[in-house]
């Protein structure tokens, strides 16, 4: 497996959102008061979007921009209109988005707003990314990105996809929850692919994973873990000289190539602590570390928490009995 898709499947979506804006001129708002990643593509006409401290984008059919981590901006039917705060928009359909706790995975919102008059409409993405899955890829994006239309093919198909069951609206049929989340799911994935390949980075590991030495090697850590790496061995899999392979790797990740794979193996152990019921040891041995002291050592000072606490907290157990108890909970992905 290449990667980029190692590092896309570990994402989680905790919650998603999806929604169309039908909207007519003269409108604006912002994204005052949303604390979430989010999405916009549009569907009809045009519109700007203007990210805070940044010109102004304009955006035509079938474009589309993404604040993967949330952010501020104002986005309207021109220049120079009233902005108001989005949650003035949901107000106005008595509709007021203020979490996700009252949605479940997948649900589907409709808002008509504006002065009545060019028609625009978009599809949107409210998302929550699970805090333990934000790989070092995710950190690495930037803070939006704008996809223009026919850059990507995949993702317009997968937007044109649920852009149909938006339509729909609020039918409840039996299993359209799941498709809606699956696909926005999919689309959001698609979002981010597009920006990486198409984006050439000079460093950091949107950099790594495409330059033609370090993708060979962050490929064998990602799938070799338990391996007793040495600065020489990885050098071998780069096909460099230790010397220029440490350079090449300092240079593009701004960390040595042991210190990655320390990080990754911490990384994976969070991951199985959440997701299996291995024991501790078991946990050590399979991410490289000698035993379950090691990792108890490394994770405290990673997590400031022990293994033991991080399942109590993050774990299968936990999450069941929550949803048990809370069923809008259920995590989407």
């Amino acid at each position: 497996m290449d990667l980029l898709s190692e590092t896309l499947l570990t994402l989680k979506i905790k919650n998603m959102l999806i929604g169309t804006y039908n909207l007519s001129a003269p409108w604006g708002f912002s994204s005052e008061g949303v604390d979430f990643g989010f999405s916009f593509t549009v569907i009809e006409n045009s519109c700007w979007i203007t990210p805070e401290g940044a010109e102004p984008i304009e955006l035509k059919t079938g474009d589309s921009f993404i604040f993967p981590r949330g952010g501020r901006m104002s986005i309207s039917s021109e220049l120079g209109v009233e902005i108001r705060p989005v949650a003035d928009v949901w107000n106005s359909d008595d509709i007021a988005f203020v979490g996700f706790d009252q949605y479940p995975p997948g649900a589907f919102s409709q808002t008509t707003w504006g002065g009545g008059g060019d028609k625009a409409r978009l599809l949107s993405l409210i998302f929550e990314i699970e805090e333990q899955s934000r790989t070092g890829l995710f950190n690495a994006l930037p803070d939006y990105w704008v996809l223009r239309k026919g850059e990507s093919e995949e993702f317009h198909m997968i937007r044109s996809a649920l852009s149909t069951i938006a339509q729909e609206g609020s039918n409840t049929r039996p299993g359209e929850y799941a498709i809606k989340s699956h696909i926005s799911e999919a689309l959001l994935v698609s979002q981010i692919r597009a920006h990486v390949i198409q984006t050439d980075y000079s460093s950091g590991l949107l950099a790594a994973i495409k330059d033609p030495y370090l993708q060979n090697v962050l490929i064998a850590l990602h799938e070799k873990p338990q391996m007793r790496w040495t600065i020489d061995l990885m050098a071998q899999e780069a096909c460099l000289s230790r010397t220029a392979f440490a350079k090449r790797f300092k240079k593009t990740l701004n960390e040595t190539p042991m210190n990655y794979l320390h990080q990754h193996r911490l990384t994976l152990a969070a991951s199985k602590l959440k997701a299996t019921h291995q024991n501790v040891e078991t946990i050590a041995r399979e991410v490289g570390y000698v035993d379950g002291q090691h990792l108890r050592k490394h994770f405290l000072k990673a997590f400031e928490t022990t293994p033991g606490s991080f399942r109590k907290r993050f774990g299968l157990l936990n999450s069941a009995t929550k949803n048990q108890n809370d069923p809008v909970s259920i995590v989407a992905g």
